[in-house]
């Protein structure tokens, strides 16, 4: 009797538990969503469209840029207006999207190509590189924003 009282709590607690494994329409929306405004993101960089990323992001936007500095939002803008941020081609995968309340992760790969006259072409030359990256978006009004980043070049062999 006591093995089937115990398998009985046991079945019943795996039983309340997968409901909550299980991925909510809401939260596979959500994904979609920064899947989409993550690439959206992307190519605004690629364009050097400065009022779209200001629209985009956060007040309090932070970058952990390739170049091993942090940014703040008014430092980003600047250079990208002025062209030390700058892109010839500019690729990026998505491969993990991670939603929790109102913080949204977005996390891939990424081959961006500088242009000659920016930090990282300075820096790298212009030449394809190889980056992993992270993108945290926060919902503040209905609405993503985007709230950090950190990049990096991954070392070639």
């Amino acid at each position: 009797m006591r093995k089937f009282l115990f398998c009985l709590v046991m079945v019943s607690g795996v039983a309340f538990a997968v409901p909550s494994i299980a991925k909510t329409g809401t939260e596979r929306s959500n994904e979609t969503l920064l899947t989409k405004l993550d690439l959206e993101q992307k190519a605004m960089v690629a364009r050097a469209d400065v009022t779209r990323l200001a629209a985009l992001s956060a007040p309090g936007l932070t970058i952990n840029a390739p170049t091993g500095r942090v940014l703040t939002r008014e430092q980003f803008l600047t250079m990208m207006r002025n062209g030390q941020i700058g892109a010839e081609e500019f690729e990026r995968t998505v491969e993990s999207v991670t939603v929790s309340g109102n913080v949204g992760v977005v996390m891939g790969r990424e081959t961006f190509t500088p242009t000659s006259q920016s930090e990282l072409g300075r820096t790298y030359g212009a030449v394809p590189l190889k980056r992993r990256y992270t993108n945290i978006y926060v919902r503040e009004k209905g609405a993503w924003r985007w709230f950090a980043r950190h990049a990096n070049v991954v070392p070639t062999k």
